[in-house]
């Protein structure tokens, strides 16, 4: 396994968790793919200063993937249609 894998499933795991945490309590259901950039955004100045990744671009992107591919995985399991 690589480094890059292994930090975004920790992503994708922290942005689930935060996802079903905050659904309509904290942070209503329509915001949570800001929420998912915000925590994308984190975890890439996370990978950064801990050296984890050669460049910005690529913690940034991997990062933002996860998060936001986390966000579309938890909307189409929860909607099987895909449809509100």
């Amino acid at each position: 396994m690589t480094i890059e894998f292994i930090f975004a499933v920790v992503t994708a795991v922290v942005a689930a968790i935060l996802g079903v945490i905050t659904k309509d309590k904290i942070v209503s259901s329509k915001y949570i793919p800001i929420q998912n950039i915000i925590v994308g955004i984190i975890s890439a100045i996370i990978a950064i200063y801990m050296n984890l990744f050669d460049d910005w671009a690529t913690a940034l992107i991997v990062s933002l993937g996860m998060a936001l591919s986390i966000g579309g995985y938890e909307i189409q399991t929860k909607n099987k249609s895909g449809k509100k």
